[in-house]
């Protein structure tokens, strides 16, 4: 097979050993396209402390802006009596304050955008795999790892490259039991005989 040809869904169920999981491994997929199509409304740790950053600079200097004012200069506006000023000028600085206290526990690396989908593209695989071996494979399993990337591409995705790079999604994958036992009932649901 061509590695730029996306392989079928049965394809990586003859590869499980279990092709009757073909009808569930395609259901499943719409899990990890969805987590891709998400992942493009998360924000990036620099764009938040960006944003911060701007917040603060804005509410200190409505702040200074404030406190120029005297009630003296105020009397001949309409000034609404719902906005006091001493209480405006408080939240000003209980603004300036909050921004200060987020950047400090807020992480100054730019972050990178995790891989979204591949985590759950890793579970569903391994769950496959566990469902047709009886016991779970390892995180530095090659076979596994091509197993992903052609699921991954049967999922409508390019592939990663060399198989090898599945073995952190595997890592993550393996550590999440609670979100497996998920994708475990799902894949024995759909793949009981009726």
């Amino acid at each position: 097979m061509m590695l730029d040809q996306a392989p079928s869904f049965a394809s990586v169920a003859r590869r499980l050993g279990e092709p009757q999981l073909e009808l569930t491994l395609e259901e499943l997929a719409d899990h990890v396209r969805r987590e891709i199509n998400f992942a493009r409304f998360i924000s990036l740790r620099s764009g938040v402390r960006k944003d911060v950053k701007q917040l603060r600079t804005d509410a200190e200097r409505l702040g200074k802006t404030l406190s120029r004012l005297s009630k003296e200069r105020l009397l001949d506006l309409p000034f609404p009596r719902e906005l006091e000023l001493s209480r405006t000028r408080q939240s000003t600085h209980n603004l300036v304050e909050w921004c200060d206290k987020s950047l400090s526990v807020m992480s100054v690396k730019g972050g990178v955008r995790k891989q979204s989908g591949r985590t759950t593209c890793a579970m569903i695989v391994i769950e496959a795999w566990t469902y047709a071996k009886g016991k779970a494979p390892r995180a530095n399993n090659q076979k596994v790892h091509e197993i992903c990337d052609e699921y991954w591409r049967a999922c409508g995705c390019q592939s990663i490259g060399e198989p090898r790079n599945w073995r952190r999604s595997m890592d993550d994958a393996l550590r999440q039991d609670r979100l497996r036992s998920h994708y475990q009932d799902q894949i024995q649901r759909h793949t009981i005989a009726p």
